[in-house]
C-alpha cells in the first residue's frame, strides 16, 4: 500500500489555492500572494489565472516555494507551469505562500483574478481538485483624491466638471490625467486652471473617442489642493440622459520637492446630468407585441408653456428606433400642423414650429410602426433634442424629462432554438436548430443567423428538410436559411445542424450562435407564426460533473445515491442547474461561465442515524480529543446548533435526538454537504464532494434508500 501510495498519488478533499485580495495606488509596483494548503507530494502544477491587462501589468512571479516554475502571459491569461520528479512538498507541510505574482496598478477599477476552468493540479500521478479562491486587486481609499465634481446643465447649456484635489502634501511638480466622456453627450471645449493649476498646463482631446489627457509641471513644486487651485473641463450638454465622466488608467501625480515620489491617490468620477425637468415628454410603449404586427408609440406632453409670449414653439427632436426589428410607417392622422420628418436609417428627426405657442401638452403625435421582431426593440430619444419658447425675441429652452418606448415581444407557445454544443480549436462542431410548439401547417421559414466569426467558420448545413436553401452572406457575417414546402408541414423537431470550424482565440472561449433581424415562420397560408427566439452557440455552456459520496472514512466511500445536486450562483445561492445522483453517485451539470457552489438534497427514505457513539465522541471533542476524521464535515455535521463548532449544547442536542426527542436549538438540517466552490471558466470542471447526516460525526453508514 505504501509503495502504491508513492507512485500513484492520493487524492485528498482538503487541498485549498487561493489568491489574496488587496488595494493599490495607480503606479504603484505590488504582489498578490498565492497560498496554498495540502499540497504534499505534487508532480504538477498548472495555473491558469485571468486578469484584466487593462487595469494592471504583470511582470512576474517573485519568492517561489518551489524551484522550475515556467511562466507566460496569452491576452488577459498569465500561465504558470510546473513540474517535478521526484514529487515535492510546500513548505515542508504542503502548506504557505507557494509564490507573489507582482503587478503595477494602472487603476481605476477593479481587476478580477480569476482561477480558470483549466487550471491542473496532480499529486504524484493523480490528478486532485483543490478548492480554487479568486482574488482581486482594487483602487486603494487614501486621504489623497482627486475627484470630478459633475453638475447639471440644459440640453445646449455649458455644463463646467471641475477636478479638485484634497489631501495632497505639498511639492507637487508634475500631473498627468487621462479623463474619459461620452462624445455624443458632451461636446468638449477646453480645460482651464485656477491658481497654481493656471500655469504650466497643457491639454489634448480625442472628440472622437472622447479622451483628455490633461498635463501639468511646477518646477518648483507646489499646492495644488482645492478651493484655491482647480482644473475645469468646460463641456457643453447635447444629451438628455445622465453621462458619466470618469478617470482613466494612466493617471499619475508626483512631488518634486523635497524628492521626486508618486503620490498614491484615490480617483473619483462624476456624472453630468439633465437639470431638474419642468416638463416632460414620453414615448409609449408596447407590451406583447406579436410579429408582423402594427402598432402606435404616441409622443405625450406635459408641463410645457403656452403662449406667443414664452410659450412652446418650437422643437427639434432625433428619435433613434432599432432597424430593421421596426419598420416606420408614418404619422398617425392627422399631423401636426408645422411639423417636418425626417428619415435616415433608422432615426427620424421631427422639426416642428408654430409661432402662436399653442396648448403643445397631450398626445402630440402617434409614430406607428411594423414589429418584424426578433426580440425587444426599442423607439428614443436621441442626443440634441430640444423644446424652445420665444418672448420678446429671446429665445429661450424648456427643462424636459425624456421617456423612452419598449416595444417587448409576447410570450408564445412555439419556440425556435439554437442549442449549445462544446469543440476543441480546429475540430468541426455541429450546432442544431430546433423548433417546437409550430402548428402543423408550416409552409415557410425565414431565418438570419449571426455568429462570432474571429472564433468560428461556417462550413454549410447538414440534417436539413427538402426545400432548403442555405447560403453565407460573407459581407455580414450572416448564414441565410430559406425554406418552402411543397405542402403543409410539421417541421417541430431538428430542423438542421450549422456545421462550423471552432478556431477559439480572444480572451473569451465562448463563440454566441443567434437569431438575427429578418427572421421569420409562417404557416401554409402565409400568416406569420410568432415564437420566442432562444440562442446559443459553441462553448458557452460547460459540465460540472462528479460523484457525490458518504463523508464515512476511513471505510470506503459509498456512493449517495437518488441525491438532488444544485448547482448555485456564488454569491447570489440561486439554483443555477440541478441533477439527480446515479447508482454510482454520479452528477452531471451543464452551465455557464461562472463563479457556482455545489449543495445537495436528500431523498426520502435515507435515514437520520447518529447513535450514543457519535455523542460520546463529540463530547470528548469538546474535552479536547480530536475525532476520529479531520474533515471539516464532521465538525460540520456535529454542530447541530449551527454556532460555528461543536459545543456541550450540541452534544445535548444529538443525545436527546438519539432518545427521539428533538430540542429547540437543535437548528441544523437532516443533511449536511461539503459546499465546495465550483470556478467554471472555458473549461468542464469535475468536482467531488461529501455529504452526512447531521449528528454522525463517525461517518456511520447511512441506511440505504429502499
Amino acid at each position: 500500500m505504501m509503495l502504491f501510495l508513492v507512485l500513484f498519488g492520493v487524492a485528498s478533499f482538503s487541498q485549498t489555492a487561493s489568491l489574496a485580495t488587496v488595494t493599490a495606488s495607480p503606479g504603484q509596483n505590488f504582489p498578490v500572494a498565492l497560498n496554498v494548503t495540502g499540497f504534499t507530494g505534487i508532480g504538477s502544477i498548472t495555473f491558469n489565472i485571468q486578469f484584466d491587462p487593462t487595469v494592471m501589468t504583470f511582470t512576474g512571479i517573485t519568492s517561489p516555494a518551489l524551484t522550475g516554475f515556467v511562466v507566460g502571459v496569452t491576452g488577459n491569461t498569465i500561465n504558470i507551469v510546473g513540474s517535478w520528479s521526484p514529487y515535492v512538498t510546500v513548505g515542508g507541510a504542503g502548506s504557505g505562500k507557494l509564490f507573489d505574482m507582482n503587478f503595477t496598478y494602472n487603476g481605476m477599477t477593479t481587476s478580477p483574478l480569476n482561477f480558470l476552468g483549466t487550471c491542473q493540479v496532480t499529486q504524484g500521478i493523480t490528478t486532485i481538485y483543490p478548492t480554487y479562491t479568486n482574488g482581486s486587486v482594487s483602487m486603494a481609499v487614501v486621504p489623497q483624491t482627486a475627484t470630478l465634481v459633475g453638475t447639471t446643465a440644459s440640453t445646449g447649456g455649458n455644463a463646467p466638471v471641475v477636478i479638485k484635489y484634497a489631501g495632497m502634501p505639498g511639492g507637487i511638480g508634475s500631473i498627468t490625467q487621462k479623463v474619459h466622456y461620452d462624445p455624443t453627450k458632451l461636446n468638449f471645449i477646453s480645460v482651464t486652471g485656477v491658481g497654481t493649476l493656471a500655469s504650466g498646463l497643457n491639454y489634448n482631446a480625442n472628440i472622437s473617442t472622447g479622451l483628455i489627457t490633461i498635463t501639468w509641471t511646477n518646477v518648483g513644486g507646489t499646492n495644488i489642493n482645492w478651493p484655491s487651485n482647480e482644473f475645469i473641463l468646460n463641456f457643453v450638454y447635447i444629451g438628455s440622459t445622465v453621462t458619466n465622466v470618469d478617470f482613466l488608467g494612466g493617471c499619475i501625480i508626483t512631488t518634486t520637492s523635497p524628492v521626486v515620489t508618486n503620490v498614491p491617490v484615490a480617483y473619483y468620477g462624476g456624472i453630468v446630468s439633465l437639470a431638474a425637468s419642468t416638463a416632460t415628454a414620453v414615448l409609449g410603449s408596447v407590451p406583447a407585441a406579436l410579429q408582423g404586427q402594427d402598432y402606435e408609440v404616441p409622443l405625450t406632453l406635459s408641463g410645457f408653456p403656452t403662449g406667443v409670449a414664452g410659450g412652446t414653439q418650437a422643437f427639434t427632436l432625433t428619435i433613434p428606433y432599432d432597424s430593421p426589428r421596426l419598420s416606420y410607417l408614418g404619422i398617425k392622422s392627422p399631423a401636426p400642423s408645422g411639423l417636418v420628418v425626417s428619415q435616415g436609417s433608422g432615426t427620424l428627426t421631427l422639426a416642428w414650429t408654430n409661432p402662436a405657442g399653442p396648448n403643445v401638452n397631450g398626445t402630440f403625435l402617434t409614430l406607428k410602426f411594423k414589429y418584424n421582431g426578433i426580440g425587444t426593440a426599442n423607439v428614443s430619444f436621441g442626443n440634441g433634442c430640444v423644446f424652445n419658447t420665444y418672448n420678446a425675441g429671446l429665445v429661450g429652452t424648456v427643462q424636459v424629462g425624456y421617456t423612452n418606448s419598449t416595444i417587448t415581444p409576447a410570450v408564445v407557445v412555439p419556440n425556435a432554438t439554437i442549442g449549445y454544443n462544446q469543440g476543441t480549436v480546429g475540430a468541426n462542431v455541429l450546432v442544431p436548430v430546433n423548433f417546437s410548439g409550430l402548428p402543423t401547417n408550416m409552409g415557410a421559414v425565414t431565418l438570419v443567423i449571426a455568429y462570432d466569426y474571429n472564433r468560428l467558420t461556417f462550413i454549410d448545413g447538414q440534417n436539413y428538410l427538402p426545400g432548403t436553401n442555405i447560403k453565407l452572406d460573407g459581407t455580414n457575417h450572416l448564414i441565410r436559411i430559406a425554406w418552402n414546402a411543397s405542402s403543409a408541414a410539421n417541421i417541430n423537431g431538428k430542423f438542421l445542424d450549422l456545421r462550423f470550424t471552432y478556431n477559439g482565440g480572444g480572451g473569451a472561449c465562448g463563440a454566441p450562435v443567434s437569431f438575427a433581424d429578418g427572421c421569420e415562420l409562417a404557416n401554409w397560408s402565409a400568416v406569420i407564426v410568432p415564437a420566442n427566439w432562444h440562442n446559443g452557440g459553441v462553448n458557452l455552456m460547460f459540465k460540472v460533473s462528479g460523484i457525490l459520496t458518504y463523508n464515512s472514512d476511513p471505510n470506503p466511500p459509498i456512493p449517495l445515491v437518488g441525491f438532488t445536486v444544485h448547482l448555485l450562483t456564488n454569491p447570489g445561492n440561486v439554483v443555477a442547474g440541478s441533477a439527480t445522483t446515479d447508482i454510482n453517485g454520479y452528477y452531471e451539470i451543464w452551465t455557464f461561465n461562472g463563479n457556482y457552489t455545489l449543495d445537495a438534497i436528500a431523498p426520502p427514505g435515507y435515514a437520520w442515524y447518529a447513535d450514543l457513539d457519535d455523542v460520546v465522541a463529540m463530547f470528548n471533542y469538546v474535552g479536547g480529543t480530536a475525532l476520529p476524521d479531520t474533515n471539516p464535515l464532521r465538525i460540520k455535521s456535529g454542530d447541530v446548533n449551527q454556532n460555528g463548532d461543536i459545543d456541550l449544547d450540541d452534544v445535548v442536542d444529538v443525545f436527546y435526538k438519539v432518545g427521539g426527542e428533538i430540542l429547540p436549538d437543535y437548528t441544523a438540517p437532516d443533511w449536511v454537504f461539503g459546499n465546495p466552490t465550483v470556478i467554471v471558466n472555458c473549461a468542464n470542471v469535475n468536482q467531488n464532494f461529501m455529504g452526512l447526516d447531521t449528528g454522525n460525526v463517525l461517518g456511520t453508514n447511512p441506511t440505504p434508500n429502499p
